[in-house]
């Protein structure tokens, strides 16, 4: 069996450009085997960041009608990408997407590392004194701390997402000791309880990077501790589920992996990649 199902699916209930009547459509189309919506949840300190109570609900109630009417056709489950600086109720959710989108700063608040290239450079900056090894730093620390404490995470979310405006070392080198270290110790701790991590290509769609989050280095310590994988798409269109999951699947291969987990009515099982 091999992986053409994909749970890290974003809609116009949050920040995706079509509805999930759409997606489930485009999937059903492309031959997916499964399809999962995962909302963003929201965020106080950034209103912008997802869904409230109020739109949460409404998302709830729209994919489970389409799981309903699409049910001998395409499999549909109910996800939400829980936002560990954020608060949201996770139990009526098929699965939890757990992930950080914000670093902390050190004189307080919060500043988000997958806006814009400038933004980063401006908090690098501003709050870090032009060191950008520091706010990597900061940004794994904050991220271990957070998911450590989350009751329910089924799959770790783009865990490398600092890096995203990183092609080409733009922000900082990413084999240089001082990043590589912090990234390792925030996965080491973070995958001796939540050990499914995803392979997610949203970057590549959307132009920022040529290969997927997290980093070979990083898959491949994943690998050493036995943890697992789950490839997504992180897609926010109807034009781009699956995107790039022949160079996840290459990747995870290269990094020791022979299968990738997929979501049933059964929970998780194991895929040939």
């Amino acid at each position: 069996m091999s992986v053409r199902a994909d749970f890290h699916v974003h809609t116009a209930f949050c920040d995706g450009a079509a509805t999930p009547r759409e997606m489930a459509e485009a999937a059903r189309t492309a031959g997916l085997t499964a399809l999962g919506f995962s909302g963003h949840s929201f965020v106080e300190f950034d209103p912008a960041s997802g869904m409230n109570a109020e739109t949460a609900v409404r998302y709830q109630a729209e994919v489970r009608a389409l799981r309903k009417e699409y049910a001998e056709t395409l499999p549909i489950f109910l996800g939400i990408e829980k936002d560990v600086y954020g608060e949201a109720d996770t139990a009526l959710y098929d699965y939890v997407i757990g992930s950080g989108h914000y670093v902390p700063l050190p004189g307080g608040g919060f500043s988000p590392v997958d806006v814009s290239p400038e933004t980063a450079v401006s908090a690098i900056r501003e709050h870090f004194s032009g060191n950008a090894f520091r706010y990597a730093a900061a940004y794994y620390e904050g991220l271990a701390a957070r998911l450590l404490a989350e009751p329910r995470v089924d799959i770790v979310g783009h865990f490398d997402l600092v890096a995203k405006f990183n092609e080409g070392g733009r922000l900082f080198d990413e084999r240089d000791p001082r990043y590589q270290s912090a990234a390792l110790d925030a996965l080491e701790a973070v995958a001796k309880v939540h050990p499914r991590f995803e392979i997610n290509t949203g970057a590549i769609s959307r132009g920022w990077r040529s290969a997927p989050y997290p980093a070979p280095f990083l898959l491949k310590r994943l690998k050493e501790l036995s943890g697992r994988i789950v490839l997504s798409s992180d897609s926010h269109s109807a034009f781009t589920l699956l995107h790039g999951f022949r160079v996840a699947a290459e990747l995870a291969k290269a990094s020791g992996f022979a299968e990738a987990d997929i979501f049933s009515e059964h929970g998780f099982c194991a895929a040939k990649l």
